[in-house]
């Protein structure tokens, strides 16, 4: 039996071996491994400082073969300590970024962690921003990270929304032409009447959309109003057009031929999508099997679905599906009404709907245990 370490690139191995990589069992392999190791200081460094495994520790090193001794490793290390990082998240940011042991500990590394820190980029929320913008370290602190976080910190107004920005972007890595853009953008959805308080909210939880063209952005927007008769005074613009931004006209006419196809008038269908834009970035294929069980199962009526997002934006076999057929036994033993409000049910959290299904347990002994069943069934098969 042969193998090769499936974490441990086959160039440090074959510059290691004088012999092919294919050619010895996974026991030779290990003892050889565990040679090289005990030779290395850096290695092993990284396995008993920051506690990396064996084949771990030689996919770091092979990013940086040419490091031969932990006096800077351990400078780089001991800063990462003063700023609040434990040994794992130090861990998860030299996996991710083996180059940070290279950098010059006090003129490049620690300039930059006081201008993170000072924003609020603490301990999990640093490591997350290197998860995202592993080459963050090597950008200029003065060219680069300081005029953006400042002009984030000039658009969002706080801290605080600018961590949660960067928390969901690679804005760090932006070039002065994407923040062009993304001002245009803005400029744009003020002309339609985005409030303020919209645009910002769009930044900070979805930043990627806007970072594409004025010109696309633009084009959806007049497709909202021309074609579906979502006016810019709409308070769920916004929502539609977050829905359309990555979807063609072809696809959403498509998704509309759907609701036409199970008896929709154009005019149930614009209102809809007046109330409940989120649909149009659906697939076709989940459109179908949600007016197929709504509509053919369950008999609702289009005026009935316009009322409620639930249907639309939960699951149908993980969340609604298990909760209605659970509720179809108890109106079945006349323990609920009719009227029973359905929508209302699925959005409830699953503590609170279980604590609705333990009042019918004295009539229906174990429902709770079947509900659990069903919804673990339902998760199998989606």
């Amino acid at each position: 039996m042969f193998k090769i370490y499936r974490t441990i690139p086959f160039f440090f191995l074959r510059s290691h071996f004088q012999f092919s990589i294919t050619s010895f069992s996974s026991s030779s392999s290990s003892t050889k491994i565990t040679e090289i190791v005990s030779t290395n200081p850096v290695l092993n460094y990284l396995i008993d400082s920051l506690g990396f495994h064996e084949d771990d520790a030689i996919a770091v090193y092979s990013e940086v073969p040419h490091l031969k001794s932990t006096a800077n490793s351990n400078l780089v290390v001991n800063i990462f300590k003063e700023y609040g990082l434990n040994n794992v998240q130090i861990r998860d940011i030299v996996s991710m970024a083996p180059r940070i042991l290279t950098v010059k500990p006090n003129k490049t590394l620690e300039p930059k962690l006081k201008v993170f820190t000072e924003l609020g980029l603490l301990g999990p929320d640093l490591v997350k921003l290197v998860k995202r913008n592993p080459l963050i370290f090597s950008r200029g602190l003065h060219t680069q990270i300081i005029p953006t976080v400042d002009y984030l910190r000039n658009l969002l107004g706080c801290d605080e929304n600018v961590v949660k920005m960067i928390n969901r972007s690679k804005w760090m890595l932006l070039p002065n032409s994407s923040l062009r853009r993304i001002s245009a953008n803005i400029s744009l959805l003020k002309k339609y009447g985005l409030s303020d308080e919209k645009i910002l909210k769009l930044l900070v939880t979805d930043p990627q959309r806007m970072k594409q063209t004025p010109e696309l952005i633009e084009s959806k927007l007049q497709y909202l109003e021309q074609k579906l008769g979502i006016s810019r005074d709409s308070p769920l613009l916004i929502h539609a057009l977050v829905a359309v931004m990555y979807r063609s006209e072809s696809e959403i006419e498509k998704n509309l031929q759907v609701f036409r196809r199970f008896g929709w008038s154009d005019l149930e269908i614009g209102r809809l999508l007046k109330s409940q834009p989120y649909c149009l970035n659906k697939s076709e294929a989940y459109i179908v099997d949600k007016l197929n069980y709504f509509m053919k199962e369950l008999k609702y009526t289009p005026s009935y679905l316009m009322g409620s997002t639930s249907f639309w934006t939960l699951s149908l076999e993980k969340r609604m599906k298990p909760r209605i057929e659970i509720i179809k036994i108890l109106k079945k033993k006349e323990l609920v009404k009719e009227s029973l409000s359905l929508s209302t049910l699925v959005n409830y959290s699953e503590s609170k709907f279980l604590g609705f299904l333990k009042n019918f347990e004295s009539h229906i002994p174990g429902l709770c245990e079947i509900y659990k069943n069903r919804l673990k069934n339902s998760k199998v098969v989606e």
